[in-house]
């Protein structure tokens, strides 16, 4: 019996671990041209709004290949998961949405603000400092933001663990914010310290930071619209398909050598 318990106490803890790996997996995308390229790609994980040269954005096949899968209109937002630079230098960035996936020049991309924008922002103003939320807000809900006084924040209760922070900011308000890596399934967020559980009308009842305002994005699309190297797809496959026909031609040859030589020791 002892033992019966012990076996099944290694199979809880084992399943509580994988189930912990789950929840920090990173999905990739179910594209031929990432799978074959995915080591020359870089996880994005961002939302962008298309502004491209004569109201649109492309979505095509792959950086690779010139079959459209879809055209935005500009303003369309789309989330971006990897990117992948062509040797021209062009970064193109992969989209899954609607069942298709396709790839969009980035330069047609406009970053929607985030958490990776505001920490570009205010990096000189954001200080490493390891800490955690106090207990007192254990049963509690709390607020997690996309950036210190962010639009729309996420609300959660507090259980088990508080949340952590390893970084800290003070805004125009005095109030001081912490960085929070990963909390239950929430990833790069930031808790007011002094009141996790306030809401905007409570923590600026007069006037809110205005991080992160809206700022216009200007574009000169005088040049030719980005489009893939299709040349290069092209030459792959030529030479694929000249590897195919030399191992054809060769396998032929030693079959007929062989063929002949049999002949041979049967005269």
């Amino acid at each position: 019996m002892r033992k019966l318990i012990c076996v099944l106490g290694a199979v809880i803890c084992f399943m509580s671990c994988a189930v912990s790996a789950l929840a920090d997996v990173i999905w990739v995308p179910e594209d031929s041209f990432y799978v074959e390229h995915a080591s020359e790609c870089t996880y994005e994980g961002r939302t962008y709004t298309a502004n491209g040269p004569d109201g649109v954005v492309i979505l095509y096949a792959s950086p690779q290949s010139s079959q459209k899968i879809d055209t935005w209109e500009n303003g369309h937002t789309a989330y971006i998961s990897f990117i992948y630079k062509d040797k021209r230098g062009t970064l193109w960035g992969i989209c899954e949405e609607d069942h298709k996936s396709g790839w969009v020049p980035m330069e047609y991309m406009d970053e929607i603000y985030d958490n990776v924008s505001f920490a570009r922002e205010y990096e000189s103003e954001i200080q490493e400092q390891d800490g955690a939320l106090d207990g007192q807000y254990m049963g509690k809900d709390i607020y997690l933001w996309e950036y210190p006084a962010s639009p729309d924040p996420s609300v959660m209760t507090v259980s088990d663990n508080v949340p952590e922070y390893y970084r800290v900011y003070e805004d125009s308000a005095g109030h001081s914010w912490g960085y929070v890596g990963y909390y239950y399934g929430y990833r790069d967020k930031w808790i007011c310290l002094d009141a996790p559980d306030a809401g905007m009308d409570v923590l600026y009842p007069d006037t809110a930071p205005g991080i992160g305002e809206t700022r216009p994005v200007e574009k000169d699309f005088t040049g030719e619209r980005i489009v893939p190297e299709e040349g290069q797809g092209n030459a792959v496959a030529l030479a694929a398909g000249m590897v195919l026909l030399v191992v054809a031609i060769t396998a032929g040859l030693l079959f007929a050598l062989k063929q002949k030589g049999r002949q041979k020791s049967q005269q």
